[in-house]
Order: C-alpha cells, then sequence, then structure tokens
C-alpha cells in the first residue's frame, strides 16, 4: 500500500498550510483556552469549508466536495495540529453531515444543506452520565405522542452540545421491537438545554451537557427508526475513529514540533541539548510512535475510501494513535524540563489536550475489547 500523497493532495496541503498559519493560528491565539462565542465559531468554520472542513466527506450530488476519506483526513491532520479545538469542531460537522446525508429529502434539506453552508451547527448526543461507551445501556427515552415522539434525558460529553442548532439524539423507545434505539433530530427550540462542562483543556470549544424534557420530534424528523440505530451508530463510529486517532496525531506532531526546535536552542553543560544522548532518544522515539500511528490511520481511511469495512483496523488505529500522542507530550514536556509547565510554553498546553482524546469516541479499554471481539470471536461486553 502507497499512501504517499498525490500532487493533488500535495497541493492542497501546501494551500491549507499557509492558510491556517496565516489566518487560523492568529485567530486562535488569541482565546487563551477560553470559550469561542457561537458566531465566532460560525465565522471560523466558514473559512475552513473550502477547504472541505466540514463539507468533504458528503457527496457532491447533497452539496458536499465529495472528497476521500483519506484526502479529508490528510487536511484534518494539519487543522488539528494548529487548533485541536476548531478541528473538534469540524469532526462533528462531518459525522453530522454523513448521517444527516441517508435521511429522507426533507432532513436533507432543513438540516444536511444548512450544516453544509456553516449555517447551523449540529450535534450527537449518545454519551449520557450512566452510559457512556456501552450505547445498549442508554436510558434517554423516546415517548410516542400521536404522529411524533417526545424525548427526555439527560446526555453528557457532547461536542459542539452548547453550539447546536439541532441535536441527533441517541434514544430508545420501549415500545418498540428489539433494542428500541433510534436517531431523532431534535431542535433546539424543540426543547432542549445545555450547559457546558470546563475540561482540564480543549476549552475553546463546547462540550456540554444537554437536558431534554419532553422535546417534540415530528415523525419526518426520526432520521433512524427505533432498533435500527444501534447499528447506524457502530458505522459512524468506525468510520470517525481514524479522524480522532489523526486529530492526536496533529497534537502529537505539534508537540514534536515544539521539542526540536527547544533542543536545538537550549543549552546545558556547555551544548545545546539536541546533542545530548537521552534527548536524542526521546526524539526517536516521538518520531516513530507519530510515523506509525499515521500509517496506522491512513490504512483505516483507505479502507473505507474503498468502501470496506474497517472496525478492526479503526479500533487498532485509534487506540494507538492516542496512546502515542499522551506518550509524545509527555516526552516534549520533559525536554523542555522545568519551562516544560510553564503557561507560556505550547507543550502545557498539549500534554493536557492528549489525555481528553484518548477517551474520546470509544476509550482506550474500549478498543481494546473491540479489537479482542473482532480477533477472538467472542464478546466480552
Amino acid at each position: 500500500m502507497d499512501f504517499s500523497p498525490t500532487d493533488e493532495q500535495r497541493i492542497a496541503l501546501d494551500s491549507f498550510r499557509r492558510f491556517l498559519e496565516a489566518e487560523i493560528a492568529p485567530a486562535i491565539a488569541a482565546f487563551d483556552d477560553t470559550f469561542i462565542p457561537k458566531d465566532h465559531m460560525r465565522e471560523l468554520l466558514g473559512r475552513l469549508l473550502p477547504f472541505g472542513m466540514g463539507n468533504g466527506l458528503v457527496e457532491e450530488a447533497q452539496g458536499g466536495l465529495g472528497l476521500d476519506p483519506l484526502s479529508v483526513g490528510l487536511l484534518f491532520e494539519e487543522l488539528a495540529r494548529v487548533s485541536p479545538d476548531l478541528a473538534i469542531v469540524v469532526l462533528i460537522q462531518m459525522e453530522a453531515g454523513l448521517l444527516l446525508a441517508a435521511g429522507s429529502e426533507s432532513i436533507r434539506a432543513n438540516y444536511l444543506a444548512p450544516l453544509l453552508s456553516g449555517e447551523k451547527f449540529a450535534c450527537i448526543g449518545i454519551s449520557e452520565p450512566e452510559a457512556g461507551s456501552n450505547i445498549a445501556q442508554i436510558r434517554c427515552r423516546a415517548r410516542r405522542d400521536g404522529s411524533g415522539f417526545l424525548l427526555s434525558g439527560e446526555k453528557q460529553w457532547i461536542s459542539s452540545g452548547h453550539y447546536s442548532d439541532f441535536c441527533i439524539c441517541v434514544a430508545r423507545d420501549e415500545e418498540a421491537p428489539g433494542d428500541g434505539i433510534g436517531l431523532f433530530i431534535v431542535d433546539r427550540e424543540a426543547g432542549y438545554e445545555s450547559i457546558n462542562i470546563p475540561k482540564m483543556a480543549l476549552n475553546r470549544q463546547s462540550t456540554a451537557q444537554l437536558h431534554f424534557d419532553n422535546a417534540s420530534v415530528a415523525v419526518e424528523n426520526v432520521l433512524v427508526p427505533p432498533d435500527e440505530g444501534l447499528k447506524t451508530l457502530m458505522t459512524l463510529l468506525a468510520g470517525s475513529r481514524p479522524l480522532v486517532g489523526l486529530l492526536a496525531v496533529g497534537v502529537a506532531r505539534a508537540a514534536f514540533n515544539h521539542a526540536v526546535d527547544y533542543a536545538k536552542t537550549r543549552e546545558q553543560h556547555g551544548k545545546v541539548i539536541a546533542r545530548h544522548q537521552l534527548v536524542q532518544a526521546r526524539i526517536a522515539n516521538m518520531a516513530v510512535k507519530i510515523d506509525a500511528s499515521r500509517l496506522l490511520l491512513y490504512r483505516a481511511l483507505d479502507l473505507a475510501g474503498r468502501g470496506e469495512r474497517s472496525d478492526l483496523e479503526s479500533s487498532m488505529a485509534k487506540y494507538f494513535a492516542t496512546e502515542a500522542a499522551c506518550e509524545v507530550t509527555r516526552h516534549a514536556l520533559a525536554i523542555h524540563g522545568g519551562n516544560g509547565v510553564a503557561r507560556e510554553f505550547p507543550v502545557e498546553e498539549l500534554y493536557r489536550v492528549a489525555p481528553i482524546l484518548a477517551v474520546t469516541e470509544g476509550t482506550p479499554e474500549m478498543q481494546q475489547l473491540i479489537i479482542g471481539r473482532s480477533l477472538l470471536g467472542e464478546s466480552a461486553f
């Protein structure tokens, strides 16, 4: 397999890197890990759309750019290197776009079109206080009311939750056959509220709790009927986990670059620390982990682009890459010595970001269980 960028991909990457450094990096730096208001985030998202960040995976016939997953991944990695906060917002828009693209004509007109144009923000309500990685145990209820549904419950750790104009909510209809899990599009005006959750990092974007109190959902806004939602979610997560992994790679690359620059200029014992053997060992370890992560992730995206199942490969790649990012940022902080914990040095924030990505869209332990189930044919959960 050859994952070398094509000439077209190289041109797109070069253009995107210049754009990010000139326009996005200064705009993000103005917010010191503080919340970016919705209108400002919408403006930033709008500037990214021409590069396929938010609309790249949806087919051109449906209003997207129709890029292949690997091309989107290459661009997304660069965005994550400059701003993991903004990359998370883009990731949610892309995930929601893929779900909406499979919906009815009215859903595509009322929700997909304004999402792809950057007019509306979406969020996806999966995790709950008592049901994180175990989707089958969700407690949010969808109760039939006439021809539609009323949703009640709570969601937690919802990316873009406070920005969202609508939520693709995972809920259970207890009157439906099977597990009763479906996906319902809930407009904010229909009755849900959001509260931002302060975190150790990634506070420029929204991670929120959502509260649904008999939120009304018209029958035409049932995106996936009850008892068919779990399969849809598993497919979505298998496709998005490589992007979470590339988000982690972007963070790791940023930390690596800062560590290399610092090692070349910082002097100890009469020479720059880049000439110390143990510093070189750390740099070598970081480079290997980053490169190995990218190859695993590119393979998963390549499989997705060819329409092949990639559950095992996606979980392996996401697991390895996010764990590697934690290790790389730790090495970067150590190379900086005492300066590594100072707020004025970027590695301090990157060190706080990496562990959050490890638990995003499935903890390392959940990825291990998925990998084990795929290899052994036996489920441990």
